[in-house]
């Protein structure tokens, strides 16, 4: 590999990275049935939550076919608080968790995500 080859190869894992996490991001969205204004409020409070999750989580220790971002999903399913009626709150530190774990140590990539999500969301009127 010459060096010129190198940071192709690299930024190509990234992307491919990035677009299997928005695929999940979506699969999970409709397999939830959430629509525009729940999918709202699920990102802003993801948001406010991913301070909480950062250097709490870490993939370290899952098997390796837990590692791809839909495969994260069930893994950090956390439990449903009995005052969370609606279950937005549930699926916020959901969310969150699963940034921190498919994303580790890239707090502004994890913000980021949540706002092309939101904006994905917007502009595909998304209805679920």
């Amino acid at each position: 590999m010459t060096e010129a080859t190198a940071p192709e190869v690299c930024r190509s894992s990234v992307d491919g990275h990035l677009v299997a996490l928005f695929e999940a991001a979506q699969r999970w969205i409709i397999e939830q049935g959430l629509v525009l204004g729940e999918i709202e409020y699920i990102l802003g409070q993801t948001g406010k939550l991913l301070e909480l999750y950062r250097g709490r989580l870490t993939a370290e220790k899952l098997p390796p076919s837990l590692r791809t971002p839909y495969e994260l999903m069930a893994w950090t399913r956390p439990e449903r608080a009995e005052e969370d009626v609606t279950g937005l709150e549930q699926y916020s530190h959901w969310f969150a968790r699963w940034l921190v774990l498919c994303l580790p140590g890239d707090q502004d990539l994890q913000d980021a995500v949540c706002c092309v999500i939101l904006i994905q969301a917007q502009s595909q009127r998304f209805v679920y």
